[in-house]
């Protein structure tokens, strides 16, 4: 019930501004560093950490060149392992990303472009699955619990550069969460990302 109510709260924060406003959408795949989680024999980590990500974003230009963007973004995270082709480890997390960056373009509405700014990320779901010899079990990762103590919220920071071609844009975000983060002998999904994005102005 708390997921809708913060989607619904977002949907009509974005909903009550003009089109002309420059919202847009945006989407691509999400790359993590390092590993993370036990493999199902718990001797080893995690790798392979992949990902995707899509949502909305709010550009409110303040100058000829600066604007103010947040954003809201649905973030996947996976990290995976097999052993021997016989025992597959998965653990999937799911986040709502939300940055707010002061972004600078050195021609207006074409060209270059660079954003930083805060960012909080909250979780809401995830899944462990381990298969062995053909057999699965999925387990449910919950936030904030004794097993699995990462708390459901992170603060942040956010970076990004792309190239604007008008209306389509390409970008590289980076997140690198602050608070929250996992000691030594623990195991969160929060630490970092790196987004590569398509993302499209409507009204343009």
């Amino acid at each position: 019930m708390k997921k809708q109510l913060i989607l619904l709260m977002l949907a009509g924060f974005f909903a009550m501004h003009p089109i002309s406003a420059q919202i847009g959408i945006q989407g691509g795949g999400v790359g993590i560093f390092g590993e993370s989680f036990p493999t199902a024999d718990g001797l080893d980590k995690l790798g392979g950490a992949r990902g995707y990500t899509f949502g909305i974003f709010y550009n409110k230009t303040i100058g000829d060149n600066l604007a103010i963007q947040p954003a809201v973004n649905w973030l996947n995270k996976q990290w995976k392992d097999d052993l021997d082709d016989t025992e597959f480890t998965k653990m999937a997390v799911n986040y709502l990303e939300i940055p707010v960056q002061a972004v600078y373009t050195t021609g207006g509405n074409k060209g270059f472009f660079i954003g930083a700014g805060p960012s909080f990320l909250v979780g809401l779901s995830g899944t462990r699955t381990v298969t062995i010899n053909s057999n699965t079990e999925n387990t449910g990762y919950e936030f904030g619990s004794d097993e699995n103590p990462e708390g459901r919220l992170t603060i942040g920071v956010n970076a990004m550069a792309g190239y604007s071609f008008g209306g389509l844009f390409a970008s590289v975000n980076y997140g690198h969460g602050l608070t929250n983060q996992a000691s030594e002998e623990q195991d969160f999904g929060n630490k970092n990302h790196l987004a590569v994005r398509i993302g499209f102005k409507l009204g343009q």
